[in-house]
């Protein structure tokens, strides 16, 4: 497809000779006499290029060039000015006004074309990166429609994950909930970003979802479990983890289920990591969920208060908890009090047992 030029200038003569030349160089040419009928026909059919001569009747060249400048169309179409006028001044003003390029008079043919077709050159070149603009903001748009239909569903699997490990310990209520919330406080009190801290709330309700492979004969047994029942719970740390990496979860949904029960000082399982080692985010979901499961009630337990829980969270620190992350959680009493009231347990039961088994 041919460029357009709209050609400018007062002098019959001359117009006629700029419109024969650039037509014969494959360029679809339309003429005006003057700025006024320019800027009407602008206005109307905006031109890939403008040629425009300087001294003319009703409007002169350069303001020409302003008025079309400001039209969002116009501003990045090349300009080329026809002037007698070679001063440095004159060429210092007319860029200033919006001009690209000049041809003197007496015009040569052969330079006029040569700057015609160097300039719709630029046109293609800009009309080519509109094109691959847009075709990225498409593909971009299409991204993130299938971000968004993913995430949708991955949402979705945590919240059936999520239902399915409550259905399977339907003593914990809302713990599950709690303990997400928690977690997206403490990360956010030790420095993590905002988007780490909201994956992390996304993703520690399913810190236990491996119990969904674990018999109801332990999950729910009342009293003390086994050696070997003991040994069996624990195995619900790499179902969990297997279960969200057969899901494609990230690593991060992985680590909660398979690290929240390694210990500070190495003593836990399943790997018997210590320290820093544990990841950051197994390390914070095991301090908020103890605290939690202390502080609810279970078949085996009756709901502890503050105090107790706060005396037992700071005995382990250190040996089963990350210091540090049990002191700065401590710290937020009226945080968490919120969160606990929002997702308050109604359910009652009774019996008191070993706190140990919060641990399991």
């Amino acid at each position: 497809m041919s460029l357009s030029v709209l050609l400018v200038d007062d002098d019959p003569v001359l117009r006629r000779k700029l419109a024969e030349w650039a037509t014969e160089a494959g360029f679809e040419v339309r003429t005006a006499q003057d700025g006024v009928e320019a800027l009407a026909m602008v206005r109307a059919q905006p031109p890939d290029l403008l040629v425009t001569d300087v001294h003319m009747p009703r409007m002169q060249g350069p303001r020409l060039i302003e008025l079309v400048r400001q039209m969002p169309i116009m501003e990045d179409a090349p300009v080329l000015v026809i002037t007698a006028d070679a001063a440095r001044e004159t060429k210092i003003n007319l860029l200033q006004s919006g001009a690209d390029d000049f041809v003197l008079k007496p015009v040569d043919g052969d330079e006029f074309v040569a700057r015609l077709q160097a300039h719709a050159r630029r046109c293609n070149i800009t009309s080519e990166l509109d094109i691959v603009r847009q075709e990225r903001d498409s593909a971009l748009d299409q991204l993130k429609q299938r971000t968004d239909e993913l995430e949708r569903l991955t949402f979705g699997l945590i919240t059936a994950l999520e239902q399915t490990n409550s259905f399977n310990d339907e003593d914990t209520g809302n713990h599950i909930r709690r303990v997400a919330e928690f977690a997206a406080l403490l990360a956010r009190e030790v420095g993590c970003s905002d988007s780490w801290s909201e994956a992390l709330r996304r993703y520690a309700g399913l810190h236990d979802v491996g119990k969904v492979g674990i018999p109801d004969s332990i999950l729910k047994k009342p009293g003390k479990l086994t050696a070997e029942e003991f040994e069996e719970m624990k195995s619900h740390t790499l179902i969990g983890a297997d279960l969200l990496r057969t899901a494609n979860l990230p690593q991060m949904a992985i680590n909660i289920p398979l690290c929240h029960h390694e210990r500070w000082d190495g003593t836990g399982y399943p790997s018997g990591l210590s320290g820093n080692r544990i990841p950051l985010e197994a390390r914070i979901v095991a301090v908020v969920d103890v605290y939690d499961a202390l502080r609810s009630r279970r078949c085996y337990k009756p709901p502890f208060d503050h105090e107790k829980t706060t005396g037992i969270l700071r005995e382990s620190a250190g040996c089963h908890f990350d210091p540090e992350l049990v002191e700065r959680f401590l710290a937020l009493r009226d945080k968490i009090e919120e969160i606990e009231a929002r997702f308050r347990d109604e359910a009652a039961v009774s019996a008191s047992e070993p706190v140990e088994k919060v641990w399991a």
